[in-house]
């Protein structure tokens, strides 16, 4: 058995959070990048 401290698992899962959260925003501005410069160039 292994103690695991609860207080580092809430916090790994912070970290996931913004890691996930924080690549959607790129992939999000990404696109509304790549949708501005479409509409911009028509």
């Amino acid at each position: 058995m292994v103690a695991i401290d609860t207080r580092s698992v809430t916090e790994a899962k912070r970290w996931i959070g913004r890691i996930v959260f924080g690549t959607i925003g790129v992939e999000l501005a990404g696109v509304l990048v790549r949708v501005l410069t479409d509409s911009v160039s028509r």
